[in-house]
């Protein structure tokens, strides 16, 4: 598959479902999605009021965030690895768009500056490696998978699970903070 294509999909996929999670927020949980969540103000109070331990964060992180990539990788080892990596994009657009429409419905312009600082700087580092994975996955066989690729991915997702477990909570308190 030539690379210019693959890329293509992949924006296709992340765009259908980003319009997908828009009309889903707004057309049928536009109440639900007004009332609870993380833009709930009961939510965003008892947030800011509470510790994180970071060691235990940690290890929450882990299991939430390794077990979607070990899944990923098993899909890539079969012949759906293709629609896996589709439907992973497909995915990932519409979470991003339901979530900044719940956020847009609950705290205006607010909400999509919350929305960012909840995602920065973790997700640059997640995503990052999921994209290795998949881009790896999506064209194969014409690339192999090497061990500079495995360093980049273990790099990134500890990074990821780093800056999530000690970096965001502070910028989320200051966040929070200016409410």
């Amino acid at each position: 598959m030539r690379i210019e294509r693959a890329k293509q999909y992949f924006a296709a996929a992340f765009m259908a479902g980003f319009i997908g999670g828009i009309l889903f927020a707004n057309l049928t949980v536009k109440d639900y999605v007004t009332t609870s969540g993380i833009f709930n103000p009961y939510f965003l109070k008892q947030y800011a009021q509470s510790e994180i331990e970071a060691g235990e964060y940690i290890l929450y992180l882990c299991g939430i965030r390794l077990i979607p990539l070990l899944l990923i990788v098993f899909l890539g080892q079969t012949r759906v690895r293709r629609i896996a990596t589709v439907a992973v994009f497909v995915w990932a657009g519409f979470s991003t768009g339901t979530i900044v429409c719940a956020g847009i419905l609950n705290m205006g312009i607010q909400g999509i500056v919350f929305w960012m600082i909840a995602m920065v700087p973790q997700f640059l580092f997640y995503a990052l490696a999921y994209l290795i994975v998949l881009w790896h996955f999506f064209i194969f066989p014409q690339a192999r998978w090497n061990m500079g690729k495995t360093f980049a991915v273990l790099v990134f997702m500890t990074a990821g699970l780093i800056t999530e477990a000690y970096v965001n909570p502070i910028l989320m308190q200051m966040f929070l903070d200016t409410l």
